[in-house]
């Protein structure tokens, strides 16, 4: 009888530390900390991500700039061989015709080689805001580290955050680390 009822409670004791192992791999220990940043008003107090932003808009206007110019200029040929058409023969149609339809590929290969994934445009938004991006990261880590947090999530993406306490917002605490001071409370 002793042995049973040794054998229930070191079965109970086993479950017991499993349970309370679980709970603090999980984090249901209560010890978790959690704390919140918000993107758009640190990269508001950012004035380098403003003068990129600048750039990269005055960037993307020359390029496409450049892009309507062609079009233009392949509207123009295709007005043109729609008005001398009934005039050509076979031969200079077919010639025609193919000379719009390769200005108009080599048009959206630059359209492709300015805008596409991988493109002029993307290559440089990289040159100039990946320095920035990586530097909040950085500091947002390092906060994470130090205050001990679990999770620091971004509010201004994730809208599926209802509330969260205004005393974990640690937005202002990156500028301060980057160098800058916010223009008005982080919480507004």
């Amino acid at each position: 009888m002793n042995l049973k009822f040794s054998l229930k409670n070191s079965i109970f004791a086993l479950f017991l530390s499993l349970v309370f192992c679980m709970m603090s791999v999980l984090g249901l220990s209560g010890q978790t900390r959690y704390a919140f940043v918000d993107m758009e008003f640190i990269l508001k107090n950012v004035p380098d991500y403003g003068k990129a932003k600048e750039e990269l808009n005055a960037y993307s206007l020359k390029l496409q700039t450049e892009l309507d110019s062609i079009y233009k200029a392949i509207n123009e040929l295709q007005e043109k061989y729609v008005a001398d058409k009934v005039f050509l023969t076979p031969v200079m149609r077919d010639k025609r015709e193919k000379e719009i339809a390769d200005k108009e590929n080599k048009a959206q290969l630059l359209q492709q080689n300015y805008f596409g994934p991988k493109g002029e445009l993307y290559k440089r938004r990289e040159e100039l805001m990946r320095p920035i991006f990586d530097e909040i990261n950085e500091i947002i880590r390092d906060i994470a580290k130090d205050g001990n947090f679990g999770g620091i999530w971004d509010v201004s993406v994730e809208k599926s955050i209802v509330y969260f306490d205004p005393k974990l917002d640690r937005s202002a605490l990156v500028l301060k680390k980057m160098g800058y001071s916010p223009e008005k409370a982080a919480s507004e």
